[in-house]
């Protein structure tokens, strides 16, 4: 049985294990045993086997300390697990586990049957506000994490965080003290841990030690070993300056992400006061990285020696614990938690292993009640108490059988929820259905403008390849529309609906879940710039009775991940204006130039080689033949001496004699807002593909009045593309 006065605290680090045995003794709290193993190779080494190099050292600490009646308490590193927060409102105490659980079910990423989770309330005695922290791991990792102690027959009573450790360490210390921020930089991530008025705010960031020797690799091109020795021996080296400034880049990323984390923080807490930084683990030790995080911070950095509340029982290895001090913050706080004194009480361990531990636990009370019975049983008489011996022998030979049998359950237990884990693909199948999210918009986006310039009722003739029929209708009367642009914009709005400043300002530091990106009324949105132009001459009217009001009539549709948007008593039609036209394109023929004289008056452009005119002579050469292609010398495309007989084969661009002087150009601005993928997606995925047209290419020239509106809009939609040039 497990002693309450004693404690293991074992924090398995990327570099060493580190364990240390406390006691308690009234109110005072002592080191009674440390050990320090570190491994023959980085964890993050390329192909090595991580779960071997663990147990190997587990195996040594077992051999070299006794752990059989003491509580062992361990953690799993903070970028293995997830820490959410969230604030209650103020409820009824017995109500709290259920809404905990509920939030529980929204923070955490995974369903919540396939993770480990435990929380702690947060809450001061004068305040109502009631703050939670949500802890967990999936069942997959922790249980892979935990086959490290039970292949070397460690029995483990808690689990925990390690950021959790840390700070239940210096709240230990200072269980009073003001807002501080406490830095764990551990081998591949650091911990940023902020305590405040009570509460606890914690991070992970993507930067640990590994960053650091990785800059030394680069800049000095030698083996990450040898890095790693450079990088310990920094402090004393006298390249401390050139081992700077080669890590000096790591430095900056790592303040920016921590001033991101504190603007994050600030942010949800606008009376913070936070004045101190505390730095532990083995990286805190390069030199001068604790004067640039006070630079760039303008914090009080501190980077502790040892423990004011926790002494070495023997003397002899105080100084020797006090060098080991900076990186043992996580291993005391597990080993505080064992005795009782924690703060944050979380424990992660799987339900199943928590029964087995009670189980185990009330074995010695159930023998102390047999021989309990078998002393009421002798006052009896001998013969009550030879039976009651009996029962007594039988009773520890049953436990001793049923033991082994119980383990093996267990292992039975352990292994079928890793068979869950491992064959159920639902979550998978999420994650790749997530990939398809809004991949439709844009094709969406072209087909409705295509769907908008029939709203116009252009005439069959316009549609077909027959110039004649196409010519045959007045420019100014065709009821066509030619798109030259599609322009997308995105912008920034604010809560009030202004534009923002440039930056992305406060956000820079936040992240978002879907479910905050789109909010119940709008999402994110972008602006659309349509350029065309239309021959029509009543297009003022008709571009805002027809097409503007086809976008606004289907402005929000069950078929589209999206809606458009137009602000209200505002047009959407920006610009609307006569066609730009320039006088040498509108006649045809234009004649070319002569035999030059001057260095710039022999050649000259000559006109449009589909217009009559040709290619005419190098106007940069001073002679040359002025006509080119389309009228011989100079001249113009019936006149051609040389190449007339070439010019008839080059095709004529249709209705080129046509003016666009009256066309009209308009420019047309509207808002596309995305819809929240778990609204749209279900609509989209269960429509089904529109319908042909029920109109074939033989009804080609039936008259638009003979059909509904819907279905000469469906009938030009199978005709030429839209979006080709204006003649």
């Amino acid at each position: 049985m497990a002693k309450k006065n004693e404690a293991w605290g074992i924090d398995v680090g990327a570099n060493a294990i580190k364990a240390v045995k406390l006691i308690r003794n009234g109110d005072d709290v002592q080191v009674d045993d440390f050990a320090v193993l570190p491994f023959k190779q980085v964890l993050t080494t390329p192909d090595l086997d991580v779960d071997q190099a663990i147990q190997v050292q587990l195996e040594t600490l077992i051999q070299k300390h006794e752990m059989e009646k003491t509580r062992v308490v361990v953690s799993v590193p903070g970028n293995m697990a997830f820490a959410r927060f969230a604030k209650l409102p103020p409820v009824e105490p017995k109500k709290i586990p259920d809404i905990v659980k509920f939030e529980a079910q929204q923070q955490i990423p995974f369903p919540i049957e396939q993770v480990e989770w435990d929380y702690q309330v947060f809450q001061q005695d004068d305040s109502p506000d009631v703050e939670v922290g949500i802890f967990a791991i999936t069942k997959e990792r922790v249980m892979g994490y935990l086959n490290n102690y039970r292949t070397v027959d460690m029995k483990v009573d808690s689990l925990t965080l390690s950021p959790l450790a840390v700070y239940n360490t210096f709240n230990y210390e200072s269980p009073e003290g003001e807002g501080a921020i406490y830095m764990d930089i551990g081998t591949v991530s650091t911990d940023v841990i902020i305590v405040e008025d009570g509460g606890i705010w914690l991070r992970t960031l993507p930067i640990g030690g590994n960053n650091f020797t990785e800059a030394l690799v680069k800049q000095f091109k030698i083996s990450f070993p040898k890095a790693e020795k450079l990088k310990r021996e920094a402090a004393t080296s006298k390249y401390a300056k050139q081992i700077f400034q080669a890590m000096r880049a790591v430095f900056a990323d790592l303040v920016q992400e921590v001033q991101r984390s504190l603007g994050f923080y600030q942010s949800l807490n606008r009376d913070s006061n936070l004045t101190k930084l505390v730095g532990v683990g083995s990286t805190f030790r390069l030199p001068g990285l604790q004067k640039f995080l006070k630079q760039q911070l303008q914090l009080d950095v501190v980077r502790p020696d040892g423990f004011d509340r926790i002494s070495v029982l023997d003397g002899k290895r105080e100084s020797e614990f006090s060098n080991h001090a900076l990186n043992m913050a996580t291993a005391v706080g597990l080993g505080l938690q064992g005795l009782g004194l924690e703060k944050v009480s979380a424990n992660i361990l799987p339900s199943h292993v928590l029964a087995a531990r009670m189980w185990k636990a009330k074995q010695p009370w159930i023998a102390a009640s047999a021989a309990c019975f078998v002393v009421a049983a002798g006052l009896v008489g001998v013969k009550h108490f030879t039976d009651a011996a009996t029962v007594d022998s039988n009773l520890k030979a049953m436990n001793a059988a049923v033991g082994p049998v119980i383990n093996e359950a267990n292992g039975y237990v352990s292994q079928w929820s890793e068979m869950q884990q491992e064959s159920d693909p639902r979550q998978f199948i999420k994650n790749l259905r997530r990939t398809l999210d809004h991949r439709n918009i844009w094709p969406g986006i072209l087909e409705d403008i295509s769907l908008a310039t029939l709203a116009m009722e252009p005439q069959p003739e316009l549609l077909s390849n027959d110039y004649e029929k196409y010519g045959s209708i007045p420019r100014d009367q065709r009821r066509k529309v030619y798109i030259e642009s599609i322009v997308p914009r995105y912008e920034v709005m604010l809560a009030d609906g202004s534009p923002a400043p440039p930056g992305l300002g406060d956000m820079a530091s936040k992240t978002f879940t879907a479910e905050e990106f789109f909010g119940e009324e709008s999402g994110p949105s972008f602006v659309v710039t349509l350029t065309g132009s239309t021959p029509l001459a009543t297009a003022d009217a008709e571009l805002n009775a027809k097409l503007v009001q086809w976008f606004r009539d289907n402005a929000d549709r069950e078929d589209r991940p999206y809606r458009f948007v137009f602000a209200d008593n505002t047009n959407p039609i920006k610009s609307l204006r006569k066609v730009a036209v320039d006088p040498s394109t509108s006649r045809p023929g234009a004649t070319g130039g002569g035999f030059g004289g001057n260095p710039y008056g022999g050649g000259g452009f000559g006109g449009d080689p589909y217009s009559g005119g040709g290619f005419g002579g190098d106007p940069y050469s001073g002679g040359g033949f002025g006509g080119g292609f389309g009228g011989g010398f100079g001249g113009s495309r019936p006149g051609g001496a040389r190449a007339g007989s070439i010019s008839e084969l080059i095709p004529l661009r249709p209705f080129t004699e046509e003016s666009r002087a009256f066309d009209r150009e308009f420019v047309i601005e509207f808002t596309v807002e995305l819809k929240s993928p778990l609204a749209a997606r279900p609509k989209v995925d269960d429509t089904p593909s529109r319908p042909a047209s029920p109109v074939e290419d033989g009804d080609a020239a039936a008259s638009p009045s003979a059909e509904s509106p819907a279905a000469v809009n469906e009938s030009l939609a199978q005709s030429q593309p839209q979006t080709e040039a204006n003649p």
